[in-house]
């Protein structure tokens, strides 16, 4: 009976993880690698070990490469991926230990979906010496050493001939993003990055196609590290320059500011070096420092800008047609996202070329700002480089270099996701943002789906978006990236169980980046307590929902339960743009993309579910951790709450059993329950009692709240709790009216006042208006 249980879980396990090759984007462009790479986990450090790694992890010579210091965001990332056909993902992380907890995680699904590839670095010399910033080439932490793992691994994959994806673990796949590549104009590219504003660069995603190993673009990449394990090994030159930074030898400096740095001097043809305006100080305080070097920093920015915007190509026009038209969409406000004006799209684009000095370093693009004696730390980075066997970038710093530096042929750079207006996105085709094109619908593809068959389109026609970046314009609140990725479609619950020991919702996981280590976890088993279908309704106003909510919070402290806050009904008046409330037709029956043309997704709602008929809106104030979970010590506990994004899963995927194998088979996919999966709903046996006998319902549309005695609901309820918590995994008690607990005594009444004060949503009204004009 065991082998069998264990067998059908692990049958489950398979087709959660791997999903079927007609549901995978890859199969448009052929690059689907799942079940064609051989996979690696070891170390990173050496040529022989990086080599080992890419070989087993490529697919016709294309890498996509991550890092994470976390199991649960990187096991979410190639869950995406992989999801899409894409296996040729290799992991970068800071032990070895989690490469190993990263592969027991996907075990099961690698008779289909082969083996995963992860990799580290050494964080301890050879006599087991911890390095300062857990990188044997960075003397000093500086931002965060994860990413600079990263950009070591991609620089070194570039100079071996290899196709790159460099991404954040905040990117999601909605489309083949090689379709779109392998053809032009994305083609004519040699290295895609999104746009941040203006000429700025966002390092969360990157592509690299075509590049030459001696090249502007390796010398970018390699050089940009470069600079900071000089800096870090030997800031010499910055203390004799600044008594700013010598009092506070601070290197402010991160990966994406000082991949842009490089990108922007190898568009002008010379070392330039921005990023000491932020060292050094803008302005009064780095006015020393500045006059040190000859000039100012004014002068010094402006001379940058003017240099870069002068070799900028804002607006690059390329020709389109065919299937290609269908997928480009660069105004994402429109029902039909077909937007190829004149059989043309726009890039922001530049020639990269190599960097050269000339044995001049003025003082307006930064001087010389090393120690032109080089350290061991230096040494052996640029080892590194140089053990590949390759030819590389001449030295832009010696002059006899000059001629070869300017006879290499330039390559070319484009910018995705460039945000031209309040809503045209040049380029989001391809690669866009939350803000750009997600929180319009565009990134809910089981639900963009939906329309594009009722609106008799081919089902086979592309996605308008083909990778997702969960940046810029996201909500107030915690874990946005994480709700994201659950209102959209794009989370596995069944990998959060699988990496949080069994417990997939916020309210009882253990959040290391945001409770205290002191703060004991919730029980898996807990009652949660909801609204039944109806008691919450478009006529309510938007005070009104947070009484609601209040008293719902009341009975779950009452009764040591989970709060399952309610979803706000999406064509409730306060969720509709204001332009639209007098005119819209109420009720929206069925709701369609995007549906940013009439609901108020600024920050006011936020849309899921599995059908356009039945889309739900979460309130981003909810998101808030204080609402979700306890990060209190004991004795200044609070509540528990459940966002209604994750009701609505547990309420498809409740199972009535403690089994942790039936919590895997349950947990998976957010757009329907599995087999065996029982959908959670209200019955006259799962409904709380209120009295005894029961006091008469009031009438549909009703916004008043009884008043329940807190010694009532308790003795009214207990056998029926302590009886379903022996049989059920999270058993769901039900309110069939709008409720105010009154008489609170003890510690229930401490826990809720606590919890008042703590979540921001339901202490709402208590905020002055100007700081609560977000939700």
């Amino acid at each position: 009976m065991m082998f069998v249980r264990l067998l059908v879980c692990a049958v489950a396990l398979v087709s959660l993880l791997v999903l079927t090759d007609a549901a995978r984007v890859c199969e448009r462009s052929g690059y689907c690698s799942i079940g064609k790479t051989s996979g690696y986990i070891g170390p990173l450090d050496t040529v022989a070990q990086l080599k080992d790694a890419l070989a087993a992890t490529a697919f016709k010579q294309e890498l996509i490469v991550f890092t994470e210091t976390r199991v649960h965001d990187a096991a979410q990332f190639l869950y995406r991926f992989r999801s899409a056909g894409y296996d040729h993902v290799l992991t970068v992380m800071e032990e070895m230990s989690q490469c190993q907890q990263l592969r027991a995680v996907f075990q099961s699904g690698m008779s289909e979906g082969g083996p995963i590839s992860c990799g580290t670095y050494a964080t301890t010399d050879s006599s087991g010496v911890s390095y300062p910033s857990k990188f044997e080439y960075l003397g000093r932490p500086v931002g965060l050493t994860a990413w600079w793992r990263k950009w070591f691994t991609v620089g070194r994959a570039l100079a071996l001939g290899y196709n790159v994806i460099s991404a954040d673990t905040d990117v999601l796949v909605l489309d083949d993003w090689y379709w779109r590549a392998k053809q032009p104009p994305l083609s004519q590219y040699n290295m895609l990055c999104q746009n941040e504003v203006g000429v700025g660069f966002n390092s969360g995603f990157c592509y690299f196609q075509n590049v030459s190993s001696n090249g502007p673009i390796v010398w970018l990449v390699f050089e940009a590290m470069h600079r900071v394990v000089r800096w870090a090994e030997d800031d010499s030159v910055l203390v004799a320059t600044s008594d700013r930074y010598r009092q506070k030898p601070d290197l402010p400096i991160t990966e994406q500011f000082m991949l842009e740095e490089c990108v922007h001097s190898a568009v002008v043809g010379r070392p330039m070096f921005f990023n000491l305006l932020a060292i050094y100080g803008r302005g009064v305080e780095g006015a020393e420092a500045f006059r040190k070097m000859g000039t100012t920093s004014l002068e010094m920015f402006t001379a940058i800008q003017t240099s870069v915007s002068a070799a900028w190509e804002n607006y690059v026009e390329h020709p389109i047609e065919g299937e290609l038209a269908e997928a480009v969409c660069e105004y994402y406000m429109a029902p039909v996202c077909n937007t190829s004006v004149a059989g043309k799209v726009l890039m922001s684009a530049a020639n990269l070329k190599m960097p050269h000095s000339g044995g001049n370093w003025p003082p307006q693009f930064g001087g010389y700002p090393f120690n032109r004696s080089i350290g061991p730390r230096t040494t052996a980075y640029r080892r590194a480089y140089a053990d590949l066997g390759v030819p590389l970038p001449p030295d832009p710093e010696d002059p006899a270099t000059e001629a070869a530096a300017r006879a290499i042929k330039p390559e070319r750079f484009g910018y995705l996701a460039a945000h031209r207006s309040g809503e045209n996105c040049l380029g989001c085709w391809a690669q866009s943002t939350w803000w750009a094109a997600g929180r319009h619908g565009w990134w809910h593809t089981h639900l963009r789906q939906q329309q594009q068959e009722t609106n008799n389109k081919k089902t086979a026609a592309p996605n308008n978006v083909a990778l997702g970046h969960i940046w810029a314009g996201l909500f107030p609140g915690d874990s946005q990236k994480d709700v994201v990725l659950m209102l959209t479609g794009h989370y596995s619950w069944q990998l959060a169980v699988r990496t949080a020991r069994g417990r997939r919702y916020f309210t009882n996981q253990h959040l290391p980046r945001i409770s205290p280590p002191h703060v004991a976890l919730l029980p898996e088993v807990r009652n949660v307590v909801a609204f039944q279908p109806g008691v919450i309704h478009a006529g309510m106003s938007k005070e009104q929902f947070i009484k609601a909510a209040q008293g719902l919070a009341q009975v779950a402290v009452t009764l040591g339960a989970i709060a399952a806050w309610p979803a706000v009904p999406c064509d409730s008046d306060w969720a509709l743009k204001p332009e639209v409330r007098n005119t819209i037709q109420r009720p929206i029956t069925k709701h369609s993309i995007p549906w940013s043309r009439y609901l108020d997704v600024f920050f006011q709602v936020q849309p899921f579910g599995d059908s356009l008929e039945e889309l739900q809106c979460e309130w981003p104030a909810f998101t808030n951790i204080d609402c979700l979970a306890n990060r209190q010590p004991a004795g200044k506990e609070v509540g528990h709450g459940m966002l209604a994004v994750e009701f609505h899963h547990l309420r498809k995927n409740h199972t009535h059993t403690h089994d942790d194998t039936a919590h895997l088979l349950h947990a998976g996919s957010q757009h329907g329950p599995h087999s065996g999966a029982k959908r959670v709903d209200p019955s006259p046996a799962t409904t709380l009692l209120l009295g005894n006998p029961a006091p008469p319902l009031a009438p549909a549309g009703n916004t008043e709240r009884q008043p329940v005695e807190h010694t009532d609901l308790l003795r009214l309820n207990a056998q029926s709790i302590l009886m379903r918590q022996q049989r059920e995994s999270m058993p769901v008690f039900w309110l069939d009216r709008l409720v105010e607990v009154v008489g609170m005594q003890g510690e229930a009444a401490e826990i809720y006042n606590r919890w008042y004060g703590k979540c921001r949503a339901l202490s709402y009204y208590d905020v002055p208006p100007q700081d609560r004009t977000l939700w």
